[in-house]
């Protein structure tokens, strides 16, 4: 019989390092965006994704797909970005249920004001901490786990 000790489930202990390596690294951008540009981490999201988008608008169902957001969230923080009007909604001419997420002029420009530093923040905090083979390995990995994600869980329960 032997007395050595089980040894520790490193999948547990990577799950453990990756939640708070995650949340920590989110404070840390979202608390530079509020200082340098006056936005969260959601809002840049939102912004960002609208500013890649073709024609810079998002029905609110794909915008929803990118984004980990209820329903209820997302509609929250689309009516912040309108008050602030870096964003407008739009009625879907195609269907009168839904609509559009549409990045303003002034949106666009928060944006890029925003980007640079964001970028810069991102180098500093994350991909400078990586090797290329590491990034390669990270990519791997977070890809598979979405899929992993996207396979397993209900429609309704991907938001």
């Amino acid at each position: 019989m032997s007395h050595e000790a089980a040894q520790p489930d490193p999948r547990r202990a990577a799950w453990q390092v990756f939640i708070e390596t995650s949340a920590r690294l989110q404070t840390v951008l979202d608390a530079e965006l509020k200082a340098s540009s006056d936005m969260t981490l959601a809002d840049y999201q939102v912004l960002m994704l609208l500013h890649d988008a073709p024609g810079r608008r998002l029905r609110m169902r794909d915008l929803s797909e990118h984004l980990v957001f209820s329903t209820s969230r997302l509609s929250y923080q689309i009516d912040t970005l309108v008050r602030r009007n870096w964003l407008r909604r739009e009625a879907a001419d195609e269907d009168r249920r839904g609509s559009y997420a549409v990045l303003t002029p002034a949106g666009a420009t928060a944006f890029r004001a925003a980007a640079h530093e964001h970028a810069r923040c991102v180098e500093t905090l994350f991909i400078d901490a990586l090797s290329d083979a590491d990034g390669v390995v990270l990519a791997d990995i977070m890809t598979r786990l979405s899929g992993h994600l996207t396979a397993t869980l209900p429609t309704r329960g991907r938001r």
